[in-house]
């Protein structure tokens, strides 16, 4: 009898792991986007008529395995310890999320509110502590599925609301058993059915966002040597790299008498501030010369102090005259704790010899920067900017006709990590109704459709270049134009849900006429 009872949970949530394990299946390298309304479906399942104990195991269960899985390439880029404590930390998050779900179950229409709860949990967690984690967010996965053009529509924390809809009126409708002919089982098995209408409604009836011209884009892609990682230690062969493949492709378009408005450098180009070193000063003023296009160049610029820099893309004039110059800049707004800064740095800066590796603090940049170019607006981001919803939506609402995707990446070169980010700059293209060139150290460095098609990749590693005429757009999407009342919608949905629950009782009770504590309420 006791081993059973020990038995019988070990079971239970050995089913969390495995629905973790398929949430984890939607994002690359799997791209699987289906699993991830199945995997809700599974969690809704397995929680809805739970006590709380069994809940909150069933929500770290399944944090446990998406997160362990999902972010498995900080592993081999940065370290066991940071693979583990974040993988635990965003798991509580779920623990939260999953309890949180629980509580409005017994509601009329419960998997809306439970998809308002998830999706609210989701956006807490994108945006703190420290700058927040957005990657797993379920809107990405539709990248890849008949449903994408959601994005278009919804965004990305619409897509993802809907796909967790989908996965709970899924799960509701198996839970309540499909056989069962009750007015509620009928009612709740449509709401699903209405999910999945609204959700391929939505894919299939894209918005349509006009091209209004084209501008002919450049990427250099200039490559690390070595095993691909260390970019610090070879940067200065990095920035000769992005040099002469300027220069060489200056003579091709000089013999097919061809031109280029842009040429696109990646994060980390140079990793010395050019607006002092006078030898990286001159480099990337002979390339822009020979190109005669004006150069993105992705540097690190000093700040105000020796302990701090800037990470910013600085737009360098081709003009061959004393007036050349940077004439204008993006600074990087999101900024990796422990990679790029260290948070509270004179209390704990002394705790892990690997904080040296960060000897500065990297300072973020505004919001709402945009580039102009040649009477273009660029909407422009580095490397995990594009990941936040406040980056290239609110640059392209501003006006932008474009967008710019600087990265190195080289920190994770090797790992799943390149396309996991790549998808996520696929999902903002579509979201944004724009195109998108990305130019990445050694990879991957694209340019994208504002359908979020791939029109082209450079192979990953060596240096490489890319020239195609690139779609501009003044259209907004509805998922731009509606992007701040959407996000107060998602987290008005929740709370609503959440004080009409502890206001009714209801989080206390399971649809079986038992408590969450397992004893009966009637």
């Amino acid at each position: 009898m006791g081993a059973s009872r020990v038995r019988r949970p070990v079971v239970v949530l050995s089913a969390s792991l495995a629905a973790g394990a398929l949430a984890a299946a939607a994002f690359p390298p799997v791209g699987l986007g289906w699993s991830a309304p199945l995997a809700m479906a599974s969690l809704w399942v397995l929680i809805r008529d739970v006590g709380l104990g069994m809940v909150a195991g069933h929500g770290l269960a399944f944090g446990l395995a998406f997160f362990l899985l999902h972010v498995a390439w900080l592993d081999a880029s940065i370290g066991l310890a940071a693979w583990l404590l974040l993988s635990v930390t965003q798991s509580v998050f779920l623990t939260v999320a999953a309890l949180g779900v629980r509580a409005v179950s017994a509601l009329p229409a419960a998997p809306l509110w439970g998809a308002g709860v998830w999706i609210g949990v989701e956006s807490l967690r994108a945006s703190w502590p420290l700058g927040g984690l957005p990657w797993g967010r379920l809107g990405y996965t539709v990248v890849d599925t008949p449903w994408a053009g959601a994005l278009a529509t919804a965004g990305v924390s619409g897509s993802g609301f809907l796909v967790v809809l989908t996965g709970f009126a899924i799960g509701e409708t198996l839970a309540r058993g499909i056989g069962r002919v009750e007015h509620t089982s009928i009612w709740r098995a449509g709401l699903g059915v209405v999910a999945a209408a609204v959700t391929l409604g939505l894919a299939v009836l894209p918005p349509e966002v006009e091209a209004s011209g084209s501008i002919r884009v450049a990427v250099v892609q200039g490559g690390v040597p070595g095993d691909g990682t260390e970019l610090v230690r070879f940067h200065r062969e990095v920035t000769r790299n992005h040099v002469a493949a300027t220069e060489q492709l200056g003579v091709r378009l000089r013999e097919d008498g061809q031109r280029v408005d842009l040429v696109l450098w990646p994060e980390n180009a140079t990793a010395v501030d050019p607006l002092r070193d006078a030898d990286t000063r001159a480099m990337i003023e002979g390339a822009a010369r020979a190109v005669g296009a004006p150069i993105l160049v992705g540097a690190i610029v000093d700040g105000p102090t020796q302990q701090s820099a800037y990470n910013r893309g600085l737009l360098w004039d081709a003009r061959d005259d004393d007036d050349r110059r940077p004439v204008q800049a993006y600074t990087k707004q999101h900024l990796v704790p422990f990679g790029e800064y260290i948070p509270w740095r004179s209390v704990i800066g002394n705790w892990s010899s690997r904080f040296s590796l960060v000897p500065r603090d990297m300072l973020p940049g505004p919001r709402s920067q945009t580039i102009s170019i040649g009477g273009v607006r660029f909407a422009a981001a580095i490397c995990f900017d594009v990941a936040y919803d406040d980056v290239v939506p609110e640059q392209v609402a501003r006006g932008a006709e474009i967008v710019a995707v600087q990265t190195s990446n080289a920190t994770f070169f090797g790992t799943t990590q390149l396309e996991q980010q790549f998808a996520i700059t696929r999902a903002r293209a579509v979201e944004s109704g724009r195109s998108v060139v990305v130019a990445s150290t050694n990879g991957i460095s694209a340019m994208i459709g504002p359908d979020g098609s791939v029109r082209r990749q450079a192979p990953v590693g060596g240096t490489e270049v890319l020239i195609d005429d690139v779609e501009l757009s003044d259209q907004l999407t509805p998922a731009v134009r509606w992007q701040t009342a959407r996000q107060w919608a998602l987290v008005a949905l929740a709370g609503v849900g959440l004080a009409w629950s502890a206001t009714m009782g209801w989080r206390f009770r399971s649809t079986t006429g038992r408590r969450l504590d397992g004893r009966r309420t009637d």
